[in-house]
């Protein structure tokens, strides 16, 4: 598929996210090196675009680019497994349902030790960005709007990882705001369970400020198990 002709940081950015997409999805680089200027045609793209292009995907760790050898796509466990970008085409590629269970792993494990942290080492500037972002999720959901209930919720989570006080912990709301945006917390579930979602973060902000660290931890776990999207079967 052909992209629109130009040189600009726009058409580097859909190059990077297409053939990202398509290294996921076993298009690109399957059995055989991935050929400059074949891309370059494909999207009608300079050579720079496309060396600039793959660089991006080379610091992800999807391809490999030697001299006399050429550029050649590499296998998932050398992928940034923690990579925005690399979350959201797996999440949207074939095994998108079993990288999304990982990723719900991944929060069962990092953010009920973040809550339990959180309320420990009370850091006034997290937790009050933890306060306006379950604000903003309230207004969002009174309104109606998904998008930024959707944003906040985002904000919410972040900011609690990094009350943890943790520097190790806190890098991982990379992954955790990743996960968020590629599969929304609510999808397009009713207004009554968006309720019942803010009542259960609202645990959360409450024990956190309580510096109760059992029940901060104990809410975290039971919003994360009870968020719909990560209960769907893996195939």
């Amino acid at each position: 598929m052909a992209l629109p002709a130009g040189g600009g940081r726009n058409l580097h950015a859909r190059i990077v996210d297409e053939l990202g997409r398509l290294i996921v999805e076993g298009v690109v680089g399957a059995g055989r090196p991935i050929v400059p200027d074949e891309i370059g045609r494909r999207f009608q793209a300079s050579r720079t675009v496309v060396r600039e292009a793959l660089r991006v995907l080379e610091s992800k760790g999807m391809v490999s680019a030697r001299p006399r050898v050429g550029t050649w796509t590499l296998p998932p466990e050398h992928w940034d497994a923690i990579d925005p970008d690399v979350i959201g085409w797996r999440v949207q590629g074939p095994d998108g349902p079993q990288h999304m269970r990982e990723l719900a792993e991944l929060r069962l494990t990092i953010e009920p030790q973040a809550a339990r942290l959180a309320a420990e080492h009370r850091r006034p500037l997290e937790l009050s960005r933890m306060a306006a972002a379950y604000e903003l999720m309230a207004d969002a959901s009174d309104r109606g709007d998904l998008p930024a209930f959707q944003s906040a919720d985002s904000d919410f989570h972040a900011a609690l990882i990094r009350a943890s006080g943790n520097l190790l912990i806190a890098q991982l709301q990379v992954p955790v705001v990743a996960a968020l945006t590629a599969h929304g917390e609510l999808m397009d579930i009713p207004g009554e369970t968006s309720l019942d979602t803010l009542v259960l973060h609202s645990r959360v902000l409450t024990m956190v400020l309580a510096k109760n660290a059992d029940g901060a931890e104990s809410a975290s776990r039971r919003l994360l198990k009870t968020v719909a999207p990560y209960h769907s079967p893996v195939s």
